[in-house]
């Protein structure tokens, strides 16, 4: 889901925090230190998230000239998940268990035994298979303190959001009516008053149209 391509759906934020007199410099190794790096297939590891290259999920080496267009930083935010499906996990394993019992002459395996199996299996099926990616695109607008993630997915919104402040020590305000108004200067006592109020539907309803 991206800002260059696909369907455009966003959702809108303001940055809130100080921002470095050397962002340029100090941006560049935030996003290196937090850049996507794969999944180490012989680990136990089953996610990866990190910044890449908006234009290509692959590119990983982040410098201005990829990154900051004018008064824009523009990244991708890739998340790559290996993960064996269960149920296919379940027949291979039966499969595994019962070639090991045959091997070793037994009707049935210890419980280490099978522990063993299964820790081999989850490594090769692991070697065997490709994680799946999914790259969202930010677009920030420095000057403004305003910021554009592409998508409206909530779980990703949540996580989008504190890699955002872990990345550069800033803070992300979804953009509503409720922040426009305090951004607005209004008082919190008025805050409170419109926190409560109904929506209105101004739209005639279609049984009393005539």
């Amino acid at each position: 889901m991206g800002a260059l391509n696909g369907g455009i759906t966003a959702t809108a934020y303001y940055v809130e925090g100080e921002l470095p007199k050397d962002f340029r410099e100090s941006f560049i190794t935030a996003l290196e230190a937090r850049r996507f790096r794969d999944i180490d297939v012989d680990s136990d590891q089953e996610e990866s998230l990190g910044w890449v290259d908006m234009r290509d999920p692959f590119e990983t080496e982040l410098d201005l000239e990829r990154v900051l267009w004018g008064n824009y930083l523009q990244l991708g935010m890739r998340q790559d998940t290996l993960r064996v499906p269960g149920a296919v996990f379940k027949l291979h394993l039966q499969r595994a268990v019962r070639l090991e019992s045959n091997r070793l002459g037994k009707e049935r395996l210890t419980r280490a035994e099978e522990d063993e199996v299964r820790d081999r299996l989850e490594k090769e099926l692991r070697r065997r298979i490709l994680p799946s990616i999914r790259s969202y695109d930010l677009v920030w607008n420095i000057d403004r303190g305003e910021a554009w993630f592409f998508t409206s997915n909530k779980r990703m919104n949540e996580i989008f959001q504190d890699f955002f402040t872990e990345t550069f020590g800033m803070v992300l305000i979804p953009r509503n009516v409720y922040s426009q108004l305090e951004r607005a200067g209004m008082t919190t006592e008025d805050l409170e008053r419109a926190a409560m109020l109904e929506p209105t539907v101004f739209a005639i309803p279609p049984d009393l149209r005539r």
